[in-house]
């Protein structure tokens, strides 16, 4: 089981408070930054209990106004 999820924090976030997400965020799976958007990564999550937490986490952040996320494509 492999899914890639992306995220992208808000430009309102202060970049310590991004650092803080991606840490959390990181704990989740391999986390990888988008070239062209210093403001966007892409998770790659391969243990459904860390997905499960991850969308913990990203529900979390969207209800807060923090960060936006979907599924990528594989």
């Amino acid at each position: 089981m492999e899914r890639l999820i992306t995220v992208t924090f808000g430009s309102h976030v202060s970049g310590d408070d991004v650092a803080s997400w991606l840490t959390a965020l990181g704990a989740c799976g391999t986390l990888r930054s988008n070239a062209k958007n210093d403001r966007r990564y892409v998770v790659t999550v391969r243990r459904s209990g860390a997905m499960e937490y991850l969308e913990t986490l990203l529900d979390r952040g969207k209800r807060l106004g923090i960060l936006a996320w979907h599924s990528a494509a594989p």
